[in-house]
């Protein structure tokens, strides 16, 4: 061995010591195998390193595992496949020397050729050695200058270093034992999960929800016709016997005119067969006749008169009138029966939930329902369900919902008719498990078809 200063001497014992303390102290195999290609250069000077796992009993072959500078090796690339092979060939020939320096002449032509390309001037190449003498795995170190008799010495020193605490972690024993205690953990995680699965809570599910009015009196159109003109503005507060909207009268005008002039003539054909049949009596039949053209002339007049006192449409209730937009309704012929406005007290509004389809659950009347409106997301409105309906219909968006009403279980003022929010209706107690997958398993089944 080459003489050296003692205090380079201490520091260099100092060195592998920690060194020999920090392998023996890493957590995992990965961070050793880190620790190994990296970490050796706090006490010998190499330019690049690469661990190799020992693969097999018998015929044992290398695969290279880690390199220095990395977290990842690709064992495609040339160099690495030809450390690969360089190793093959020298197992076979090294009679399980620890430290071989690696020259040329040792290698055959092919692996010759690719020398000055893939590796430095001065490669060597280390077993892993286990106490019980079983190879666990190799070193391969390469750099420009000679390696002496002293770095040698250590890098054998650390060799068996780090095979033991490698064989640490590849012991069958421990392995087995750290197994058996995941898998204790494991099993009290599962139990724990299967136990908060059983844990009853009550279902529920969301809907959109809307305010709107309870029992209106809607105004229908009682003609048909054209509306020109409405005397009101949307929600507006009316009285009883206010003009609404008015209809174009001028068919119904002249339709009137057309039969009081009838019932005119109607009227004066009679007068004169009644005259005559004083001095004819055979002119009794057409009497007869003409009495009832005349009645069918008043009904006619009667008829006509209805209809032209429809073309005003007069409040028949006191409240808030609701309807979109004036000019919606201004000049747009409609018929008989159509929908126009609605009227409704103030105070009397209902809450119109849609629940789709697919998260309809198990609920009755009065079940609790959560409102939470967009004006105001964080307040709810506590509410109960008051009707639900049997058969799912399909609402504006092209959804298949039920239609659930609900109202508030206390007297609120602040509520305004045309409000959005989310509605959340409370159902009976089922499973954590069925609540957190009722969805999943209704699409497997669907997807299944059971």
């Amino acid at each position: 061995m080459v003489d050296t200063p003692k205090g380079e001497s201490n520091q260099t014992l100092s060195t592998l010591l920690q060194l020999e303390s920090d392998a023996r102290s890493s957590v995992d195999l990965l961070s050793l195998h880190y620790f190994i290609v990296n970490e050796t250069r706090r006490l010998i000077h190499y330019r690049h390193a690469v661990l190799f796992k020992a693969i097999g009993s018998k015929n044992v072959h290398f695969e290279a595992v880690r390199i220095s500078g990395g977290t990842l090796i690709d064992r495609t690339t040339p160099k690495i496949h030809w450390m690969e092979q360089v190793i093959h060939d020298l197992s076979k020939r090294s009679d399980n020397e620890q430290l071989v320096k690696i020259v040329p002449e040792q290698l055959s032509e092919e692996l010759q050729q690719d020398w000055k390309n893939l590796s430095l001037p001065y490669p060597i190449w280390i077993l892993l050695k286990l106490p019980d003498g079983s190879i666990i795995g190799s070193l391969w170190f390469e750099r420009e200058s000679v390696w002496n008799d002293e770095e040698l010495f250590l890098l054998r020193r650390l060799a068996d270093v780090y095979a033991h605490a490698w064989g640490y972690f590849e012991n069958p024993q421990r392995r087995f034992k750290s197994w058996l205690l995941s898998q204790k953990i494991l099993w009290r995680i599962l139990l724990l999960i299967l136990t908060l699965l059983v844990i009853p809570v009550q279902n529920s599910t969301l809907g959109p929800v809307k305010v709107v009015a309870k029992d209106p009196l809607v105004i229908s159109a009682p003609i048909d016709g054209v509306i020109v003109s409405i005397s009101v503005e949307p929600n507006e507060i009316i009285t009883r016997g206010q003009l609404l909207l008015s209809f174009e009268d001028t068919n119904y005008r002249n339709e009137y005119a057309i039969t009081e002039q009838s019932l005119a003539v109607a009227q004066a054909e009679l007068k004169k067969a009644t005259q005559g049949a004083f001095g004819d009596p055979r002119n009794n039949a057409e009497v007869a006749l003409l009495k009832a053209k005349v009645d069918l002339a008043i009904i006619k007049k009667k008829f006509a008169k209805e209809m032209l006192d429809h073309v005003n449409v007069i409040a028949n209730k006191e409240g808030l009138l609701l309807f979109n937009d004036k000019a919606e309704l201004i000049g747009r012929p409609v018929s008989t029966g159509e929908r126009l406005m609605e009227v409704t007290e103030i105070d009397k509004v209902m809450l119109l939930i849609h629940l789709p389809v697919e998260n309809n659950i198990d609920f009755q009347l009065g079940s609790p329902v959560k409102i939470f409106l967009d004006v105001n997301p964080l307040h709810s409105i506590e509410a109960k369900v008051t009707y639900a309906s049997f058969r799912a219909e399909i609402i504006p968006g092209e959804l298949l919902a039920y239609r659930v009403e609900a109202e508030p279980t206390e007297k609120l003022s602040h509520l305004r008719i045309g409000w959005q929010g989310t509605a959340k209706i409370y159902g009976e107690n089922v499973s954590l498990f069925f609540y957190l997958f009722k969805r999943p398993l209704s699409s497997i089944r669907q997807y299944l078809g059971f």
